[in-house]
């Protein structure tokens, strides 16, 4: 039967299929350790079906033995760089835990000394991502140490490195050696943090916590590393705020614990339970702290550190794709749910206000047309925010050339399982090329998106994983200034402390003021993040123009005006993106007020 019958069957059959395309497990040769009964083969494991149910025929079982394993052969050598299980849902999910991947080409010991890739340290339900640097293989083996165990397994999904080009980064963190200035309790070690497992509830044991002034933690990654991105998972059962202001430092010194190394980001604020990601310029280190100077508790359920590695092969595109195209949507339920909402820009997640989407009919749907063929390999959803969070599970992610079946029929590149209530989640995988990217929610009837991000790679001949700020340190001027705390250059001086008595924010006196800075080159600017006053007066920013180009008539004023800015919070940072225009000078222009104050400003572009 063709693929994509099944697939369409699938949507109305209420089964779950496992990805066809790439996968090398799919209908392989699979053995395993021992068989419970009739229904527990090992083949069922590569059946192409992520049915949980193990009463329904889809799922391996061995007895219960010692070191149970179950192995596929791919008939070939591979790269195998991500492993997919799915865990059985109607009972005994515990089982998974302490699972040991092994890829390799020996037999010896039924394949079960080959590398180890992965150890699934959690147990979960349904299907599960393991990535990891390519280990080449012609066996996977699923391998679960202990005596008198037992292993399940309801789908295996293989797949291999087949390009130098991809932007999915290993978590260089996940298992490596972590420490901390205290610990609170037992249940608060350091090593919770680099587990794989995001769990926010502390008394489950999976997040770590500290018990003294100007608390720290580090992870040591063995060797230096272009850190170019850094995600934390925030406690979820009480004490959220006890995250703001922690700092993110990277290096190779260990000197005052490491908390003097290069300052990468600093977090303004994390949703209970939810992961935040920071993105800068590639920092070199081995040691990744979080610092929390003037406190005394740090709690932290989950950090990923992601490197980038030279391989003249490709730019991981920081430009939003989808920013501004052309969006439909199956229906749309009034109007203020319109498709184009989820690309404008804006991730507001209180429907009310007008920027999300919302459609009204069975298996809703939204589309977004990148215009050409991208090699897309990351989406970020924000979903509502001010009820309904839970319609967003379930939604699949898929991308392709096709409009039959509106595009639902794409390749499948992601499902979304959970999304916290106006968060953003963001999906990575192997590039998917395709024009269309579509959110498909089969089964359902409401489908909102606040906001949908696309994210490409691209050929070219240098490696590129985080924009470099353009504005950072550049010659900056103003069109007055209030006192000696305010001068032009506090703007970007890669400090966003918000208070201006502080003297890192920028203070203009007069009447219609503006601020400049001076690039020294022609860039085709696609961002400009603005950090706004903490102390007071933040509504003072509201009305103010970012306006871009080459001329200086007028101060650069009459320059192409890409954005106006609305609300940004008391101390807060808000990105704006639009098509790239291209200009030297980046101006913020607040006509008809008297005072502009200015905490940071960052500027990227698409340096195509």
């Amino acid at each position: 039967m063709d693929v994509h019958v099944i697939l369409l069957l699938t949507l109305f059959s209420g089964q779950c299929f496992a990805d066809f395309e790439g996968n090398l497990a799919y209908k392989a040769t699979a053995v395993q350790s021992s068989t419970y009964d009739l229904k527990g083969a090992a083949e069922n494991a590569v059946d192409g079906k992520r049915d949980a149910n193990y009463d329904s025929g889809s799922c391996s079982h061995t007895i219960s033995e010692f070191n149970p394993w179950w192995r596929v052969d791919l008939k070939e050598v591979y790269n195998v760089s991500k492993v997919m299980i799915t865990n059985r849902e109607d009972c005994c999910q515990e089982r998974i835990r302490g699972v040991q991947i092994r890829v390799g080409n020996s037999l010896k010991n039924y394949g079960n000394d080959n590398e180890l890739a992965v150890t699934v340290s959690t147990a979960y339900r349904g299907t599960s991502t393991f990535e990891f640097e390519p280990i080449k293989g012609r066996y996977v083996n699923i391998v679960l140490p202990g005596n008198s165990v037992t292993l399940t397994l309801c789908e295996v999904e293989v797949f291999a490195e087949t390009s130098t080009c991809s932007c999915i980064l290993r978590n260089v963190a996940l298992g490596a050696k972590a420490v901390q200035s205290s610990t609170y309790n037992h249940l608060g070690g350091a090593e919770n943090a680099v587990d794989g497992n995001k769990e926010s509830n502390y008394m489950l044991g999976s997040c770590t916590h500290t018990d003294g002034i100007d608390p720290w933690w580090r992870v040591d990654l063995k060797e230096v590393h272009r850190v170019t991105r850094v995600s934390i998972t925030n406690r979820g059962d009480c004490c959220e705020e006890r995250i703001e202001g922690a700092q993110i430092r990277i290096g190779n010194s260990l000197e005052n614990n490491g908390n003097d190394n290069e300052l990468a980001a600093t977090v303004e604020h994390i949703l209970p339970g939810g992961t935040e990601t920071f993105e800068f310029k590639p920092v070199k280190g081995r040691y990744v702290n979080i610092f929390l100077p003037g406190n005394k508790y740090l709690s932290l359920c989950e950090v990923q550190v992601f490197a980038v590695k030279e391989t003249s092969k490709c730019i991981c595109a920081s430009k939003n794709l989808a920013l501004g195209a052309e969006a439909v949507q199956s229906s749309t339920y009034n109007h203020l749910g319109g498709a184009k909402n989820a690309v404008d820009g804006n991730k507001e997640s209180n429907y009310m206000l007008g920027s999300c989407t919302h459609t009204e009919g069975i298996d809703p749907w939204w589309r977004v047309d990148l215009k050409e063929v991208h090699r897309v390999t990351r989406v970020s959803i924000t979903n509502r925010g001010d009820c309904c969070e839970e319609r967003i599970e379930g939604a699949q992610i898929r991308i392709g050339n096709s409009l039959e079946n509106n595009g639902n029929d794409n390749e499948l590149a992601a499902t979304v399982e959970h999304i916290l209530p106006g968060g953003t989640e963001t999906f990575e995988f192997k590039p998917v090329k395709g024009r269309y990217v579509n959110i498909f929610l089969p089964g359902n009837k409401y489908l909102s998106l606040c906001e949908v991000q696309v994210f490409a790679v691209k050929e070219t001949s240098k490696c590129i994983c985080a924009s470099k700020n353009l504005a950072l340190g550049a010659e900056a001027v103003q069109s007055s200034t209030y006192n000696h705390l305010g001068g032009a250059k506090n703007a970007v001086d890669g400090n966003k402390e918000s208070n201006y008595m502080l003297g890192s924010c920028t203070h203009t006196d007069g009447i219609d003021p503006w601020w400049r800075v001076d690039l020294k080159e022609v860039h085709r600017v696609t961002r400009v993040s603005i950090t706004n006053r903490g102390d007071c007066c933040e509504e003072r920013i509201e009305g103010a123009q970012i306006r871009i180009g080459n001329s200086l008539e007028n101060n650069g004023n009459d320059n192409e005006l890409v954005a106006t800015v609305g609300f940004i919070p008391p101390g807060g940072t808000k990105s704006f993106e639009f098509k790239p225009v291209k200009g030297r000078y980046v101006n913020i222009f607040l006509p008809g007020n008297k005072y502009i104050t200015l905490c940071e400003i960052e500027v990227y572009a698409d340096e195509r």
